[in-house]
C-alpha cells in the first residue's frame, strides 16, 4: 500500500465523486462541517490551471507550459476549508474558476496524462496536510485515494444537474440557458467517462447515491450514517 494511502486511512478521508452538478460539493461541505473536518474540492485545482491557461492565451494542446503552471499552483494554491474560497497567492479566484469556459477547458486538460500526473501530488498534499477531510472530484475514490475508508459516488439526472447549475450561475451574475447547459453536461459526461486516463466511474467499493429527488441535507445524513457504520465516527453525538 502506498504510504499516502495508509495516511489517508489514518486521517479519515471520505471521497465523494460524481459528474458535474450532482451536488457533491454542497454535500461534501455539509458532511465536513458536521464532522469538523476540512472540505477540499480538487476540481478547483484543475479549474485554476485552466484559468491560468486561458489568461496566458494558451490552448489545451500547449502542454509545454504544464510544468511551469503546476509548479506555480503547488506553491501558491490555497483553499479555505470553511468558506470554500480558492486563492492563487493573494488573488481570490473562487468565482472566476466557476465560469463555464473555465470548467470546459479544465475537463479537456484533465484528459491529459501529463496534467493528471503533475496535479496528483498537489491534490494529495492539500488533503493529507489536514487531520480528517471530505474531498470531492471525479477520481478521488478510484485514483487519488483508492484506499479511503468511505467512498461515495453521487449522481443525478442531467436535467436536475442543469437546473442546479443554472441557479448557481445566475446567482453569480452569469447568463446562460437550460438547453445549452444540458448539452454541455451531456458532452462533458461523455468526455469524462470515456477518457483513457482516470475516467469518471465509481470505485469498486464505492456507495452510489442518486440525489435527483433528495435534498443535499438528506444525502449528507446518509453519508454520515455510513461513516458511523464504518466506525470513522465513534459516537453519533459527534454529528
Amino acid at each position: 500500500m502506498h504510504p499516502d494511502h495508509e495516511l489517508a486511512q489514518k486521517l479519515k478521508v471520505i471521497t465523494i465523486d460524481g459528474p458535474a452538478g450532482s451536488g457533491k460539493s454542497t454535500v461534501a461541505k455539509i458532511v465536513a462541517t458536521k464532522l469538523g473536518w476540512i472540505y477540499v474540492t480538487t476540481g478547483a485545482i484543475y479549474r485554476s490551471l485552466a484559468l491560468l491557461f486561458h489568461e496566458a492565451n494558451l490552448k489545451e494542446k500547449d502542454l509545454g507550459s504544464i510544468e511551469r503552471f503546476t509548479s506555480f499552483i503547488n506553491e501558491r494554491y490555497r483553499q479555505e476549508s470553511l468558506s470554500g474560497k480558492v486563492f492563487l497567492g493573494e488573488r481570490e479566484v473562487t468565482q472566476e474558476i466557476k465560469a463555464p469556459f473555465v470548467s470546459e477547458l479544465a475537463s479537456v486538460l484533465a484528459q491529459e496524462d501529463s496534467v493528471r500526473k503533475r496535479l496528483l501530488p498537489i491534490q494529495r498534499k492539500v488533503v493529507l496536510n489536514n487531520n480528517g477531510a471530505v474531498v470531492d472530484g471525479r477520481d478521488m475514490g478510484t485514483v487519488v485515494f483508492p484506499d479511503a475508508p468511505l467512498k461515495i459516488f453521487l449522481t443525478a439526472s442531467p436535467e436536475e444537474r442543469a437546473e442546479r447549475r443554472l441557479k448557481e450561475l445566475h446567482s453569480n451574475g452569469m447568463k446562460t440557458n437550460i438547453k445549452e447547459l444540458i448539452k454541455e453536461i451531456n458532452e462533458r459526461d461523455i468526455r469524462d467517462t470515456n477518457r483513457k486516463i482516470a475516467p469518471l466511474k465509481p470505485a469498486i467499493d464505492a456507495i452510489t447515491l442518486d440525489s435527483t429527488k433528495s435534498t443535499q441535507e438528506e444525502i449528507a445524513r446518509i453519508i454520515l450514517n455510513y461513516a458511523i457504520q464504518k466506525e470513522m465516527i465513534i459516537q453519533k453525538s459527534e454529528i
